[in-house]
């Protein structure tokens, strides 16, 4: 689980770089609607990403508490 965690880790990282790196020519260029649009998206790919990690904490939670 741990080797898991890290990639995920990288893998956030390098979505953030190359958000940024996005972001920036688009805002530069005047494009400002793609450049907010870009980092919706990377918002979206990095919850989708994240959101079964934080499922299994719960149900780790629920389990440990025996909650139903």
């Amino acid at each position: 689980m741990l080797s898991l965690d890290v990639s995920l880790i990288f893998k956030l990282a390098a979505l953030a770089i190359i958000i940024t790196i996005f972001y920036t020519f688009l805002k530069q260029a005047g494009r400002d609607e793609y450049a907010y649009m870009t980092v919706l998206a990377g918002l979206a790919i990095a919850l989708l990403w994240v959101i079964p990690l934080i499922m299994e904490l719960f149900a780790a939670v629920r389990t440990v508490f025996q909650l139903y």
